[in-house]
């Protein structure tokens, strides 16, 4: 098993994610009422409401997930 820490969009806060959970990853950005908001959503087998919402770019998530050094389990 392999985990990565990502930042929560949310509050800044760590989540520890089991990466053969991940179902799907994208980047978002949205502009309501004049304000812009990027974040990236990584969906998981386990989450139900459509992903937790991070504060990583796609491209760094792969990154992370293909390199052994961000496994928080080591």
């Amino acid at each position: 098993m392999k985990i990565i820490a990502l930042t929560s969009n949310a509050d800044g806060k760590l989540l520890y994610i089991n990466v053969d959970t991940i179902g799907h990853v994208y980047d978002v950005e949205k502009k309501d009422l004049g304000k812009k908001e990027i974040y990236t959503v990584v969906g998981t087998t386990c989450h139900n409401n459509g992903g937790f919402k991070v504060n990583e770019n796609t491209k760094t998530i792969l990154k992370m997930i293909s390199d052994d050094k961000f496994n928080v389990l080591k």
